[in-house]
């Protein structure tokens, strides 16, 4: 039998473009919220999150406990789960001060990155809804596919509003990506969220039609867009 050269560089083609698609879904393999995420929920008392020898940081608005440690409790179980350790299984948020307490505050500071993801989540949600969509189904959304797709945990800012006040981002959030879908013009992202712990049932939706697009979040929140994040 004779082979075709035309025929079978058209074949090499084909199978270099079949081998580059990428998966339709796929998992960090392991993980899941109900057995890796901590089990309390990102609500914690008043309180300092550290001193400045005898100066509160909350007389200038910044530091208090109250206003959640969604970026450390994410890091956290992200850190955890890559070593192979189990996290604390209380369902108590830990007392201000505390070993627990104090290093998710570590990595509540190593989440916001020297304040470039505070910058970036204001630049997100002051540039306007239309751009910010496109932003997160254009650009992070394949950043976090790209994680994920490498076995890694992704880190995920959630932008809640859109607004150019820097006052709302306290209203903003932080959770990690560990598995998506694809079907269609959708993608379902699946997320610890320290809002919702134990649940592995939480999860983003974005969807492109046309002109039209929408990103939400199974719980009911709102959701503007999306960041990936360090």
């Amino acid at each position: 039998m004779v082979k075709r050269a035309g025929s079978s560089r058209l074949s090499s083609v084909a199978a270099r473009r079949l081998a580059v698609v990428p998966p339709a879904s796929n998992a960090v393999p392991g993980f899941l919220p109900s057995t890796h995420g901590l089990r309390f929920a990102n609500r914690f008392p008043p309180g300092p999150t550290v001193r400045l020898g005898p100066l509160d940081p909350r007389w200038i608005g910044i530091g208090d406990a109250s206003a959640g440690l969604c970026g450390g409790m994410s890091w956290f179980v992200r850190d955890w789960f890559e070593v192979g350790l189990r996290v604390p299984g209380g369902t108590d948020a830990p007392p201000n001060g505390s070993p627990l307490f104090r290093a998710l505050v570590r990595r509540q500071v190593l989440s916001l990155d020297w304040l470039r993801a505070p910058v970036r989540f204001w630049l997100a949600g002051a540039s306007g809804a239309a751009r910010l969509s496109r932003l997160s189904i254009e650009e992070e959304w394949a950043r976090i596919r790209a994680d994920i797709d490498a076995g890694r945990l992704s880190m995920v800012g959630l932008v809640r509003r859109v607004t150019i006040s820097p006052f709302d981002l306290t209203r903003n959030h932080q959770v990690l990506a560990y598995a998506y879908d694809v079907e269609g013009s959708a993608v379902t992202l699946r997320i610890y969220d320290p809002n919702w712990p134990g649940r592995d049932d939480v999860t983003i939706t974005l969807e492109a039609d046309g002109a039209t697009t929408r990103i939400r979040q199974s719980t009911g929140e709102p959701l503007a867009g999306i960041l990936r994040l360090a």
